[in-house]
């Protein structure tokens, strides 16, 4: 007789070799030794447990594992995409980058073109501010003119009278104020009379 001390090392010697020796030797693993193998109803209470299992997880499984596959299938799709936009990004990058040394140079021509057109502009402005402040002081001048030399005509004019009215008191003796008092009085009784005429 086999014991089932015998057979297990033979069953489990290869993968390939399992199932073969186990249905060569399943009646010797049944009745081992005067009766039932105490692992007999614990295997068969496992296989139905596995099979009961396998029935009631299936649906929901495969369910669960095609929802998670095309989860995990847009992710990576969404991911290449991501992949793709960010290589196009970077060859943009790139080639801006290998544009930039004529970019700087384009704008530091142009900076230099707009500070010379600024520095002319300036400089024309400046030049007209001149010119307006020129013109505005010459007629300041002018003006400044006029007015002092009608101030030094008046003055002059004053100075004259002043003048003439010292040198007339030193020659005019008492007798010519007594007599240009009698003409002065004589013209005045003439124009009176002339007008009670007229």
């Amino acid at each position: 007789m086999i014991l089932i001390s015998q057979v297990i090392p033979e069953l489990f010697s290869s993968p390939s070799a399992f199932v073969p020796a186990l249905f060569s030797n399943f009646p010797v693993i049944l009745l081992a030794e005067g009766g039932l193998h105490p692992a007999i109803p614990k295997a068969v209470n496992l296989a139905l447990f596995v099979t009961l299992l396998w029935l009631a997880v299936r649906k929901p499984a495969r369910e669960f594992f095609s929802t998670r596959f095309a989860m995990v299938r847009e992710t990576l799709q969404r991911a290449a995409k991501e992949k793709e936009a960010a290589a196009a990004k970077m060859a943009e990058l790139d080639l801006r980058l290998s544009r930039l040394d004529t970019e700087i140079a384009g704008i530091r021509e142009q900076a230099g073109k707009e500070a010379d057109a600024e520095r002319e502009r300036l400089q024309n402005e400046a030049r007209r501010d001149v010119e307006k402040i020129g013109v505005t002081a010459k007629r300041d001048i002018e003006a400044a003119k006029q007015i002092a030399m009608a101030d030094l005509r008046d003055f002059a004019a004053a100075k004259a009278v002043d003048l003439a009215e010292q040198m007339i008191r030193r020659e005019m003796k008492p007798e010519d104020d007594m007599n240009l008092l009698q003409r002065m009085t004589e013209q005045m009784n003439k124009a009176e009379q002339m007008n009670k005429i007229g």
